[in-house]
Parts: structure tokens; C-alpha cells; sequence
């Protein structure tokens, strides 16, 4: 029994193999990825699965297209969630939400947005969106916290309230959040979006696209938005920043709903498919 976690498994297994597919989106838009990687992966991704006794994957909504653009059997595709690591994301006090915009703001209130930074995940919506907003709320700034994967055009002559923290731990992430006026999960397609989980388990506010996975796992925490128009991004965040009692609301609704993602459930769904395959 081998169990591959990143998207292929060997082109001629000789033991039962499972393998992860987190989404496809390589294979749906080519042109968001890295040419020296994507090419091998587009590549070995629908052939390996077809061969795997069986393909986890973390959503409803990626498993039909799993089942479309892969051709494998629906009945050999699982959905098991990703999860959360609780000890490290929950909700802390005020002295350490405090701390944190100090520390990353200035004492300015802000947005923050996690993740690798590249065109797929709607920096520029983000940014359109903030200088809007900026006319009500002078003091906002915006943090992006996350790496350059890719170019993204907006941010090459960045506008002053733009702030680049560096790398953040894992320890400090939920201070962050929780700080923050709203996290931000823009992105215009993701297989399950793990940052927006910590965000959720972190007590944050969160506004999100409504892609079909953000949509099948978070839609009763999230403020949501139509994903890629900027106005709709402004507006949602506006009702979020204006309205102190609807945000207390959906930080309260972020922890309860980040409860049910634990790695322990994901590590028993894993086990027990692991056992149905191996007789």
C-alpha cells in the first residue's frame, strides 16, 4: 500500500496506490502556474490517477472535476478535508491583537490577506477594492503576508498603505488574524484554502470569493463575494468594516465552524480508506 500526497503516483505501481489530488486547476488554467512545473504535472496527473486504486481529494466540487477532466470513476474519488492544527490557530486575547497591529500596522487599523502571492488569488481586486474604501477609512492598510510566486503586475509600483511583513510563523499568524478588521480570501480558484481555515480558527472575520469550494466548506462562517469582481470584493468588505455587530457575528461563527476541521477526522477517514482498499 503506497499513499502519494502531491497530486501523482507512480506510471506503473505495483502495490495498491492512493494518491492526493488537491485540485486541477493545472489542468483547467495552465497559465497561472509556472511553466517548469505545471507541464509534468498536467502531464502525470489524469494518467497516474487512473491507475490509483483510489484519489483523495478535499472537496465535493473538485471531485467532479476530478471525475471530468481525469477520467477517473467517481466511485474510486474520496473527499476527505483538509484540517486545522488548533493547538497553534485560536482565538487570543486583546493584548496580543493589540500587539499585533502595533507590531505589523502601526496601531492602524488593516486587511490582511495570507498566501503565496500570484494572479490567481485576486491581489488585484484587493487592491482596487482598498483604495476604494480608503476614501471612508483613510487609516486602512493592507497586509500581504506570503511569497512571490508569480508576477502580479499591481504590485510592482505598490501604493504606500501596501505593507510586505515578511515571513510570518505559524505562532504568530493567529494574532495576526484575529487583529485584523477582515482576512481576505479572494482567489479565483482554490482545491480547499487552508489559510482561510486558519483564519476561521483564529477568530477572524473573513470575506471570501464564493469559488465552489469556498462555497461548499465555509459559506455559514465567510462574508462571501462574486469571485473576480471588484465591487462586489468593496462591498462586502464595507459591510464587514461597517458594521461592528455583523463583524463580532462572523468571528464568532469562524470558531464554531472551524471545530468541525480537525487532523484527527482527516487522519481516520485516511485510515479507514487505507483498510477498505487493502482487504
Amino acid at each position: 500500500m503506497l499513499h502519494c500526497p502531491f497530486y501523482y503516483g507512480p506510471l506503473m505501481p505495483r502495490c495498491a496506490v492512493t494518491v492526493a489530488i488537491h485540485d486541477v486547476l493545472i489542468l483547467e488554467h495552465p497559465e497561472w502556474f509556472p511553466r517548469s512545473w505545471a507541464s509534468p504535472i498536467r502531464w502525470l496527473t489524469p494518467v497516474t490517477a487512473r491507475k490509483a486504486a483510489a484519489v483523495v481529494t478535499d472537496a465535493e466540487a473538485v471531485r467532479e472535476r476530478i471525475e471530468a477532466l481525469c477520467g477517473v470513476p467517481r466511485d474510486r474519488i474520496r473527499v476527505i478535508p483538509h484540517a486545522v492544527d488548533h493547538a497553534v490557530f485560536h482565538p487570543v486575547d486583546g493584548a496580543a491583537t493589540m500587539a499585533a497591529r502595533e507590531r505589523w500596522a502601526g496601531g492602524r487599523p488593516y486587511l490582511l490577506q495570507v498566501g503565496a502571492v500570484e494572479p490567481r488569488r485576486g491581489i488585484d481586486l484587493v487592491l482596487w477594492a482598498v483604495e476604494a474604501l480608503r476614501e471612508r477609512w483613510p487609516e486602512l492598510v493592507l497586509l500581504l503576508v506570503g511569497p512571490d510566486r508569480a508576477r502580479v503586475a499591481a504590485l510592482e509600483d505598490p501604493p504606500a498603505w501596501v505593507v510586505r511583513p515578511g515571513f510570518v510563523s505559524d505562532g504568530e499568524l493567529p494574532a495576526l488574524h484575529a487583529g485584523a478588521e477582515a482576512v481576505l480570501s479572494p482567489s479565483r480558484g482554490e482545491g480547499f484554502d487552508l489559510p482561510l481555515l486558519e483564519a476561521l480558527a483564529s477568530g477572524a472575520a473573513v470575506v471570501a470569493s464564493d469559488i465552489p469550494v469556498h462555497v461548499e466548506h465555509f459559506a455559514p462562517a465567510v462574508e462571501l463575494f462574486a469571485s473576480g469582481d471588484r465591487e462586489a470584493l468593496a462591498g462586502a468588505l464595507e459591510r464587514v468594516l461597517g458594521d461592528s455587530a455583523h463583524r463580532e457575528e462572523l468571528r464568532r461563527r469562524a470558531v464554531e465552524h472551524a471545530a468541525a476541521f480537525t487532523w484527527e477526522r482527516s487522519a481516520r477517514a485516511h485510515l479507514a480508506l487505507w483498510r477498505e482498499i487493502s482487504g
